[in-house]
């Protein structure tokens, strides 16, 4: 009995390592290509002049950093228990900012995207002249990481090493900065993206319900262009709600567990308890990397025209034969949070 409960311990214990090490590194991959290629098709010819574009661009250069250093610190922490946070100050300040920062400043940029779909498709033209304005799309993806730093930045000053963790200094501090993350980074994140999904369903709705059937050719052939505009616009749309759902499915445990870490922090809980939650910890953690390791390929199998020009940039090109048959052939190319 005594053998058997130290091997499901010792299994208990192991676990957040290996969730880490493989869940992690899978993610860490599949985020990085994702970025690379939302990178590569958002600064194209084709979507650069597309405010959604824009800031779904930068969102993507905002994920990089985010994969490729707080996920990437996690899973040499978390993982490989190398750590390089709890040994290095300048990597505990920055690191523990960045996974504030990092996270919160994609998520703005993404929520902005919505809203410019939002305001393209209302009656009013006082609010679709908002829309797709590139000039302002450039500032904006200046003033949110600079938003976002004043707010956050405090870390960057007060995180500190202390008996060999990486973490904000005890006392009142403490608690507003534990709670300040729960507010924006998992609460109103939740709250916010629930919201502009349904705005951007019930926008797409009555869009649907507006559609007239043509009366004549030349309407036809009108109606038949637009009617291709509004295909486009419904598949951009269907791939927002999507990663928009994607966001509340991931945010929410993330937020559930935040607010409960913060309110249980001092009670009393059984060695058994606390193995089953770190692994749960850490599995919530890492979930949280789906929503931004996920928009590439969500992309790509709801927008024909985002898999076209992938298609484009892999040159990849399509060739009809006399029988109808199409041949594809590709040329040659020269333990912290």
């Amino acid at each position: 009995m005594n053998n058997t409960t130290s091997v499901i311990s010792a299994s208990l214990l192991i676990a957040p390592y290996q969730l880490n090490i493989f869940f992690g590194s899978f993610l860490w991959i599949m985020g990085n290509f994702g970025c690379i290629g939302n990178m590569l098709v958002y600064r194209s010819r084709v979507f650069r002049k597309q405010s959604y574009a824009v800031y779904l661009f930068t969102a993507a250069v905002a994920d990089c950093h985010y994969f490729n250093f707080v996920l990437l610190t996690r899973i040499l922490q978390n993982g490989f228990r190398i750590p390089v946070m709890n040994r290095y100050l300048v990597i505990c300040k920055l690191r523990q900012f960045s996974t504030f920062w990092g996270n919160i400043v994609s998520f703005s940029l993404f929520s902005f995207a919505i809203i410019d779909r939002l305001l393209s498709v209302q009656r009013s033209n006082t609010y679709r002249q908002w829309s797709n304005r590139v000039s302002v799309a450039y500032k904006m993806i200046i003033l949110i990481p600079l938003f976002w730093l004043l707010l956050i930045g405090h870390r960057l000053i007060l995180y500190r090493i202390k008996n060999g963790t990486c973490g904000p200094p005890d006392g009142l501090y403490n608690d507003y900065d534990n709670y300040f993350q729960v507010i924006f980074s998992s609460l109103s994140s939740t709250v916010v993206m629930a919201i502009l999904a349904y705005l951007l369903i019930k926008s797409e709705r009555g869009i649907a319900n507006r559609r007239v059937v043509p009366m004549n050719s030349i309407s036809a052939n009108i109606s038949q262009k637009n009617s291709m505009l509004k295909d486009m616009d419904a598949q951009l749309t269907k791939m927002l709600v999507t990663e928009s759902i994607i966001a509340v499915v991931t945010y929410f445990p993330y937020a559930v567990q935040l607010t409960y870490s913060n309110i249980t922090q001092t009670w009393y809980k059984t060695p058994l308890q606390i193995a089953w939650e770190n692994i749960f910890i850490e599995l919530i953690h890492l979930l949280n990397y789906v929503f931004f390791a996920t928009s590439f390929y969500v992309s790509l199998i709801s927008n024909v025209g985002f898999r076209r020009k992938i298609k484009q940039l892999l040159k990849i090109n399509k060739y009809i034969q006399s029988d109808g048959q199409t041949i594809t052939f590709r040329r040659d190319a020269t333990m912290i949070q």
